[in-house]
């Protein structure tokens, strides 16, 4: 474990550091060569990294009738949800400028919930986001504005494959749920580097998942023409704030 490796670095300086002052003792230099062995190499952002990070995500679901049997809309819904998940990614630092590429993967609670009019008014129509995993791979840039503490900026690809629905309570209709979303993502954040190749970071991130189609089949005699699919789609974003922790090899 991490806490072996260090703890082991730890024992063999101990050892060997009685060796390291006889000989400087010896060679007439203690000042010159104490300080050569004492000195720290200067901190950098460079290098692979993997962490952990939980945060609040705002949502915004939109929905169309595309094709007929209820009202168009658009119909609107936002909520609030929850997520979590791992990063992973590298750096590369070159004096004051930080670049890299960044992965997220995690889960996102349920993301919306609504009604919409049905054709008939004793029915109704139930659209639902339902909740799934998402991820991320974005290219990052920032600047170090003090030693340790480096304000960034990113962007990329994103999905998201929590499925969407338009459910209607009236019976003899099938539906089918949308395929998974992907759109694109961006954003930015601070991280401060504390000791041990730890970090912790404060991120903003709007994803736009894009448009997805889902549909319901009539499939009773009684409500013709049997088959026909009537198409919906699902337009769907999120506005996030997480906190995250990055352990930094």
């Amino acid at each position: 474990t991490v806490k072996d490796s260090i703890m082991k670095r730890l024992a063999l300086m101990l050892l060997f550091m009685p060796l390291f002052v006889g000989i400087a003792s010896a060679d007439g230099l203690p000042d010159r060569r104490a300080s050569a062995a004492g000195a720290a190499a200067p901190f950098t952002w460079t290098g692979f990294y993997i962490g952990a990070h939980a945060g609040a995500a705002w949502s915004d679901t939109s929905v169309i009738d595309t094709n007929g049997g209820v009202p168009a809309g658009p119909f609107n819904f936002s909520d609030r949800s929850y997520f979590g998940g791992a990063t992973a990614g590298y750096n590369v630092q070159r004096d004051r400028l930080v670049i890299g590429v960044e992965a997220d993967l995690g889960y996102m609670d349920k993301l919306a919930s609504g009604v919409i009019p049905s054709s008939n008014p004793i029915y109704h129509q139930d659209a639902t986001v339902k909740a799934g995993l998402y991820g991320d791979l974005t290219a990052r840039a920032g600047i170090v504005v003090a030693e340790r503490t480096l304000i960034y900026a990113k962007g990329g690809m994103a999905f998201f494959d929590g499925r969407a629905a338009q459910v209607t309570t009236k019976p003899g209709y099938k539906p089918t749920d949308t395929y998974t979303f992907i759109g694109f993502v961006y954003g930015g954040g601070v991280e401060y580097a504390l000791a041990g190749g730890w970090s912790v970071k404060l991120e903003y991130l709007h994803f736009d998942f894009g448009k997805e189609r889902a549909m319901q089949t009539g499939s009773s005699i009684t409500d013709p023409p049997i088959g026909f699919d009537y198409q919906n789609t699902f337009t769907l974003s999120a506005d996030t704030v997480k906190l995250g922790v990055n352990y930094r090899f």
